[in-house]
């Protein structure tokens, strides 16, 4: 049976997932929050499961990762795209998986809000072959998309070439963004959790738009706060 767990932060709308498979025994932990490391292990002790994977989807700047301390408590090594500057993390390519017993997750390289941003597509093979859900991170949000502003060259052009491979996806596979209304990581977030390809591709105003200059205008123009804390935070993430 495939274990999957949503854990929604008290404040900043972060979002952690917990999955996995009970058959192998196996936990895959991704975008652990510092303050949330306690309740990911009380999970992974409930489950009688133990932690074996730690992924970051990007180098946060919102808030503090807990996977380093996660990694430290568990021995489990975190993974990130091969394009991150986190010195602890093993670097994974685009297309590479991970595999937990009947889990499997393959890293989708999705630059834009991040240069290292991934996506993360997950398989049950005891369900079938195909997909069903995505871990957007911070590159596609319920109801809009991540912001541009974070580091990183051409971010507005980059974001929309990875949103263009998210749109490749069927319309039934779910969306799980890092992410929900709270954050400061895109605007207009959604308090809904989850949403689909397909729901997105209809209703989210930015991820429909298929001119790219159109695109990048209208990302450009949406001018936001930048918490101050973004650069220390990136700074502590990095390692």
């Amino acid at each position: 049976m495939m274990i999957f767990r949503q854990l929604i932060s008290k404040t900043g709308g972060c979002v952690t997932y917990v999955l996995g498979c009970t058959q192998a025994g196996e936990l895959i932990v991704v975008d652990p929050k510092l303050d949330m490391v306690d309740q990911v292990l009380a999970l992974s002790e409930g489950l009688k499961m133990r932690i074996s994977y730690i992924i970051d989807t990007h180098t946060h700047a919102d808030h503090v990762s807990g996977s380093k301390k996660l990694s430290e408590i568990t021995k489990a090594n975190l993974y990130m795209h091969e394009a991150t500057k986190v010195k602890f993390a093993e670097k994974v390519r685009d297309g590479e998986l991970i595999v937990a017993g009947n889990t499997k997750i393959k890293f989708i390289h999705t630059p834009g809000h991040t240069p290292d941003s991934a996506s993360l597509l997950i398989t049950d093979v005891r369900r079938g072959d195909e997909p069903w859900a995505v871990l957007t991170g911070d590159t596609l949000f319920v109801g809009t998309v991540g912001r541009i502003d974070i580091v990183g060259e051409n971010a507005a052009e980059r974001l929309f070439e990875s949103l263009q491979r998210l749109k490749t996806l069927p319309d039934y596979v779910e969306v799980y963004p890092a992410h929900i209304s709270g954050s400061v990581c895109g605007f207009g977030l959604s308090g809904k959790p989850s949403s689909t390809i397909g729901f997105e591709r209809r209703y989210n105003t930015l991820f429909r738009l298929e001119d790219k200059e159109k695109f990048v205008n209208n990302l450009r123009s949406a001018k936001a706060y930048r918490p101050k804390e973004f650069d220390d935070n990136i700074r502590m993430n990095l390692g």
